[in-house]
């Protein structure tokens, strides 16, 4: 038998959560910037109808994505209060400030702007629906820039008034302005990028190999081949330049952490020369990538998926490379645990929400590809209803 301890499954279970409510933040935060792209392009006077469409179908994704993120920030708090409740006793001047200023900006772009993003756009001018499509791209880069500051905090801890209980910082600037938070940055909205990217292109496949794509489906596709590239290039110039900050490991990886290193390194080289085989035919044929052959097809339809979980397993291992410190050389993951919770229960708990996530993930991709084969269906808010 395994001998596993309760603060092994407890550090297991709230990463997992962590990686789950990345891979949906990181692709919402994308998703925004690509829908504000998308409403640009249709002010230019020679705009014509495929940025409108394709903005009201990824629209549709934006709002399932963000709405599957929220799921994934509401089992973090309430795992943090769970099972780390040491944690905010000796953290809470700085964490207290930054929950509350997230939770409410979510919320507030959760219950207004995106409102009137879905179901306003047809009694507004287009400038002031555009407007909110900024403002919500705007509000949720905010929201994951704050995240990265506090994570990158954790592991390269500064600003710290001496001798305090609980920590205290002393200027806020020294948190948010931290070099090594935005090199963090940089890192994780290229793997963003490369999730959007690699979705885009897997879903233009899938519907390649069922029709003929029209004008919209053509130029999501090689919006999202060039989306996958860009996340690709700026992932390795970031790892190469920024390698000590990101891979910094205090202590040595087990065994399958270093078989997940691996299998990362080889999925981004996969999907390196899967971009390369695309733009090469690209520009040799002068042709759509809706015309790819078949085959190429078939192996495009799995970039989504195989992005994604390089998107997953990459934040994991970010997350576990200080080894016994939450807080590096300030609090270890020991003292922030509650030793009331039981081996038995965390188990139970772990289970129950893997298939809870699991659960999630075949919803948004069954309405995800439902939406992609019967096209966008226009959607009326039902009011005074309960």
């Amino acid at each position: 038998m395994w001998d596993i301890s309760s603060l092994q499954l407890a550090k297991l279970q709230f990463f997992s959560s962590l990686s789950f409510f990345s891979v949906f933040g990181l692709c919402t935060v994308v998703l925004g910037w690509l829908l504000l792209f998308c409403k640009g392009m249709t002010h230019r006077k020679a705009a014509d109808g495929r940025w409108m469409e394709m903005y009201r179908f990824w629209v549709r994704i934006f709002a399932l994505s963000m709405t599957v993120a929220l799921l994934g920030m509401v089992f973090i708090l309430i795992q943090s209060g769970a099972l780390w409740p040491n944690l905010f006793v000796r953290l809470g001047p700085i964490s207290g400030p930054l929950i509350v200023l997230i939770a409410a900006i979510t919320f507030i772009i959760k219950l207004f702007v995106t409102d009137v993003m879905l179901y306003r756009q047809g009694t507004l001018s287009s400038w002031l629906h555009s407007i909110f499509v900024l403002l919500a791209a705007v509000g949720l880069t905010v929201i994951a820039v704050l995240l990265i500051c506090f994570q990158s905090w954790l592991h390269f801890p500064a600003g710290l008034a001496p001798d305090t209980l609980p920590l205290t910082l002393t200027d806020w600037r020294i948190f948010i302005l931290q070099t090594h938070a935005w090199h963090r940055v940089i890192f994780m909205i290229a793997l963003g990028s490369l999730g959007v990217g690699g979705l885009m292109v897997s879903i233009s496949a899938s519907e390649a190999l069922t029709k003929p794509l029209n004008a919209a489906e053509q130029l999501s596709f090689r919006i999202g081949t060039g989306l996958m590239t860009l996340g690709l290039a700026v992932l390795a110039t970031s790892g190469v330049l920024f390698k000590t900050e990101l891979f910094r490991q205090i202590a040595p990886l087990p065994i399958i952490g270093l078989w997940a290193q691996k299998l990362v390194l080889g999925l981004l080289l996969l999907l390196a020369l899967v971009s390369l085989v695309q733009w090469a035919w690209y520009l040799k044929r002068r042709s759509d990538f809706g015309k790819l052959p078949h085959w190429v097809q078939h192996v495009l339809v799995w970039v989504g998926p195989v992005s994604w979980l390089v998107l997953w397993l990459t934040h994991v291992l970010l997350s576990l490379r200080d080894g016994q410190y939450f807080v590096h050389g300030l609090i270890t993951y020991a003292e922030a645990f509650s030793s009331e919770q039981g081996i038995v229960l965390i188990t139970a708990t772990t289970a129950v929400m893997w298939l809870l996530f699991a659960v999630i993930v075949a919803g948004f991709i069954f309405l995800a590809r439902r939406a992609a084969r019967y096209g966008v269906v226009p959607v009326r808010k039902i009011r005074r209803t309960a």
